[in-house]
């Protein structure tokens, strides 16, 4: 006959067909992997919900405007007018373009606010060939020739070309400045309004 068991104070009081369960604490392993989970899913939700870091969303959009950046730098020819107009707000770009504005000679027609001197007020507007950007693309690549004056084509990449428009219409967005007076045989009223 076989010495009953020993009671063991882990034991616990229930059995169930003969196989009792032992109250013991969970191995260390264990412990270490539950609690560093529940601290790191802490991290993650600061730094991704209320911190820098971007969420799946938000990574999408960044990831699509540096593929338009990539686009706008890589193209040889103008960008569609959606394309440009979507980079129309890029701060990078504006300033890219005014530095070129400056560069370029546009200050020596246009002025240095691009209020107009010899050439027309591009604040206002009063547009000569029109206020799509694709159209200001054209004029700035190609230049234009009339009774009034010659607008030179530029020699410079597509890309600054690009920059040099999206830098215009942001000068036409923030409002006339007072310059040179409209042509009204040769402007139309044609405000930029994207």
């Amino acid at each position: 006959m076989s010495e009953p068991q020993k009671p063991q104070d882990d034991l616990l009081p229930h059995d169930f067909d003969g196989i009792r369960e032992r109250d013991r604490d969970p191995p260390l392993w264990f412990n270490v992997l539950f609690y560093g989970s529940l601290i790191w899913g802490v991290g993650y939700v600061l730094h991704y919900h209320w911190g820098p870091g971007k969420t799946g969303r938000d990574e999408w959009k960044s990831d699509m405007v540096a593929l338009q950046e990539t686009r706008a730098k890589n193209a040889t020819g103008p960008l569609p007018e959606d394309q440009l107009r979507e980079l129309s707000k890029n701060a990078d770009r504006i300033a890219r373009g005014k530095a070129l504005y400056a560069s370029a000679g546009c200050v020596a027609c246009h002025g240095p606010e691009a209020a107009g001197s010899i050439g027309p007020n591009l604040t206002d507007k009063y547009w000569v060939y029109g206020s799509k950007m694709s159209e200001i693309v054209d004029v700035i690549a190609k230049g234009r020739t009339s009774p009034a004056g010659v607008m030179p084509g530029q020699t410079m990449a597509m890309d600054d070309i690009t920059n040099l428009t999206i830098y215009l219409v942001s000068l036409n967005r923030a409002g006339a400045k007072p310059g040179k007076a409209i042509d009204p045989a040769r402007e139309k009223e044609n405000p930029i309004t994207y």
